[in-house]
């Protein structure tokens, strides 16, 4: 079976970590309340998304699959 699941888990876990450490702290300084809102909620959901895909996969693979 040919799958990207763990290039999107990868790709998602960067991205939101990358949001939360540079564009939440760009927002901050410049006093853009509701960008700094929006790339928080943004990089927390990619992070949780990542996460979630991640234990959907492994369930599906150990339990479904074999």
């Amino acid at each position: 079976m040919i799958t990207f699941n763990y290039y999107t888990v990868l790709l998602l876990l960067i991205s939101g970590i990358l949001i939360l450490c540079f564009d939440v702290r760009i927002y901050a300084k410049t006093g853009m309340i509701k960008e700094k809102k929006g790339a928080l909620i943004t990089g927390w959901l990619s992070i949780a998304l990542a996460f979630l895909s991640f234990c959907i996969y492994y369930i599906y693979e150990k339990w479904f699959w074999h």
